[in-house]
């Protein structure tokens, strides 16, 4: 089967891509290696942006909020004391079940020309003369199948198999992350809560290198919980970044033993716990690693770690290559005139000074820079406390 577009992966990316090249005419195929769209029984949150409204329908995100808050509180690392650095972001982020938003994008992929293919895996790229021109995937029986498309998507998430494939490191781009949801905690605001653990910061855990853990409420009594790795500010120390085992240990016990967190989570249990890796890098310049495939999403790099940034720039971005792609389709006449160095060039031009890359490269590197002085220069919680109030400045200015 050819078609106009091939998508790796149906996460917020992919749906947006298939839905929208789909509503103008072009045949899509939708490749995910889950069986539902909608197993997954995790938390999420984002601001709201006008592409929700386009690719979901006006008024659906309203429908699915459970909590909205537009308040962050920051807590001092351990040992010190000091008080949290508390700030209006004025702008709410909206907490919502992710089963339940993609039922949403689900909703809206009914009826379209979209080739939905669940339970299927993408296990390689098929190629003629040095391009991509489709992909080989397992179907949900475990027969392999192949696809040939005008363009590939690799929507397939973190350290993408077809971005690694065709030579794509995602070393430093991606953090380690323990993402997990709580039921019976304790809290009292509805701010998003963030707390510093620099190198030797966690006395049961001495040796593990900087983090950023974060507490979310939700409705009720539930709440995100999770720990972040930072990184880049580790490499550049010279640590070593956790594997799963390890990560999933120091989060166990920073909930038991951090004496803000344990306080919060004393009476809590969870509901979901899982080690995963986030691209909080920066987003890609050059996301066309060969011809005939775009990388789309987490594949791209960039989530910001709060009000799901991540999510909102899949979302615009897929929109952004989408329309993109129809243009060079109706410029290009043939495939190989699509693909063309000098037609890379443009499509990489274009996308580098679009509006969409321009503003996430933005908060991208003000998080880096911010981050970078606090866990790699400043470095210790003793420093750290020291600079508390012009933390807190750059923080409100971020």
């Amino acid at each position: 089967m050819i078609y106009d577009f091939i998508f790796a992966g149906a996460g917020p990316a992919g749906l947006t891509g298939a839905i929208l090249a789909a509503r103008q005419g072009k045949r899509c195929l939708l490749i995910e290696k889950k069986s539902s769209l909608d197993l997954h029984p995790r938390g999420e949150t984002l601001r709201h942006r006008p592409i929700l409204d386009e690719v979901l329908g006006e008024g659906v995100m309203a429908s699915l909020t459970i909590a909205s808050t537009t308040m962050i509180e920051y807590f001092a690392p351990l040992p010190h004391e000091a008080d949290p650095i508390i700030l209006d972001m004025k702008v709410p982020n909206h907490s919502f079940e992710w089963h339940e938003w993609m039922q949403a994008f689900q909703k809206q992929v009914q009826g379209l020309s979209i080739d939905l293919k669940l339970g299927a895996e993408v296990i390689d790229v098929t190629k003629e003369s040095g391009r991509v021109t489709g992909v080989k995937y397992l179907d949900a029986d475990g027969s392999e199948a192949s696809a040939a498309a005008d363009a590939v998507f690799a929507s397939d998430g973190h350290g993408s198999l077809i971005g690694r494939k065709l030579g794509v490191d995602y070393t430093g781009i991606n953090y380690p992350i323990v993402k997990s949801k709580f039921g019976n905690a304790r809290f009292d605001s509805p701010g998003f809560k963030f707390f510093f653990l620099p190198e030797g910061s966690m006395d049961f855990a001495p040796d593990f290198p900087p983090a950023l853990a974060f507490l979310f409420p939700r409705e009720g009594s539930s709440c995100e919980v999770g720990l972040a790795v930072m990184a880049r500010a580790a490499l550049k120390l010279g640590y070593e970044l956790p594997d799963p085992e390890e990560l999933l240990q120091v989060f166990e016990q920073a909930t038991k033993r951090h004496p803000v967190m344990s306080n919060m989570l004393a009476e809590a249990s969870a509901d979901l716990v899982e080690a995963t890796m986030l691209p909080m890098g920066g987003p890609m310049e050059e996301v066309i690693p060969q011809a005939g495939v775009v990388l789309l999403g987490d594949a791209a790099g960039f989530v910001e770690i709060s009000g799901g940034s991540g999510l909102i720039s899949s979302m615009e971005s897929a929109k952004f290559w989408v329309n993109l792609m129809i243009g060079q389709q109706a410029k290009a006449g043939k495939q190989e005139n699509l693909w063309s160095k000098s037609s890379i060039q443009a499509m990489t031009e274009a996308y580098t000074s679009s509006g969409i890359f321009r503003h996430n490269k933005a908060i991208a590197d003000g998080s880096n820079v911010s981050w970078d002085y606090v866990f790699t220069n400043l470095r210790t919680s003793q420093n750290i406390i020291k600079k508390w109030g012009l933390i807190a400045n750059a923080l409100d200015i971020f």
